[in-house]
């Protein structure tokens, strides 16, 4: 069975899984859905205003924070050698226990806090007071990235000037959102089963570790070789048009790249929940 699925055994899985979701971790998500109105009490109260590209943007980070916790929460005992055993005792394979988790944790949670989120910032947006001045859904993603451009203003390489859509697309920016949303889910899904406390707080600190001595070494290795030199003075020489390209080109390796670590989290995730010890 370990290797195996099976619907109506996946289905009672994912009710079994679904109750405990709400049960462990349901009041944590209404209170994510309702962080956004700490902005409007704060206007309500100092007779500010709060735009909607802000309010936007929390919300994405309150769906980041719920994503850190949900595994710890649900699935937390998951992989501990006495409180773990009725987990590998459910009447389940291997892939069905991974792609619950992987439902609850990467799909179920953004879901529900982001659009729990954007139907309570719609009704506070109603009132006249608050100073929410338009719901977050007249903001499109398109707007969203307009708004970058005003606030990180223009890059120059050469003869080139950048804006920041000039570089990412509406299509490129929804697309790097979906993946980097699997990817922060997968973190946490697989730092859920590699450590044993603490579990949200351990992954972020090697999150936030090796991606500082990645930066640091390739950075390193970059200015040390001589390469970044040649390579700025090499850009600078091409046309614009060459320039955007490269720089467009270069972001759908991000993504694919982004898609790719996605998966191999996953992958990793998997075999540690089919090779379990208890």
């Amino acid at each position: 069975m370990n290797n195996t699925f099976e619907f109506n055994r996946f289905k009672n899985l994912l009710v079994n899984d679904g109750k405990k979701y709400f049960r462990n971790f349901g009041t944590a998500l209404i209170v994510f859905c309702c962080l956004n109105a700490i902005y409007w009490i704060f206007n309500l109260l100092f007779g500010s205003e709060t735009m909607s590209p802000i309010r936007f943007s929390m919300l994405l980070i309150w769906t980041a924070l719920a994503m850190m916790l949900v595994p710890e929460k649900v699935y937390g005992k998951a992989n501990l050698s006495r409180e773990g055993v009725s987990f590998a005792m459910m009447p389940a394979s291997s892939l069905e226990k991974f792609l619950s988790m992987f439902l609850y944790c990467a799909v179920v949670t953004p879901i529900i806090v982001f659009f729990g989120g954007y139907l309570v910032d719609a009704f506070l947006s109603i009132f006249p007071f608050g100073g929410f001045e338009k719901p977050i859904h007249l903001y499109s993603i398109g707007e969203i990235g307009r708004m970058m451009n005003d606030h990180s203003g223009a890059v120059r390489v050469g003869e080139a000037t950048f804006n920041f859509t000039d570089v990412f697309s509406v299509g490129m920016m929804r697309t790097s959102l979906y993946v980097t949303i699997l990817q922060w889910a997968a973190i946490f899904m697989l730092g859920n089963m590699l450590f044993k406390k603490h579990k949200a707080g351990k992954t972020f600190a090697c999150y936030l570790g090796i991606g500082y001595v990645l930066s640091t070494i390739i950075g390193l290795l970059f200015i040390t070789s001589g390469r970044l030199q040649h390579w700025m003075e090499t850009i600078e020489g091409l046309p614009k048009s060459e320039l955007f390209r490269i720089a467009h080109n270069a972001s759908i390796w991000g993504v694919i790249i982004g898609i790719l670590v996605t998966a191999l989290l996953l992958f990793f995730t998997y075999r540690k929940i089919k090779t379990q010890k208890y």
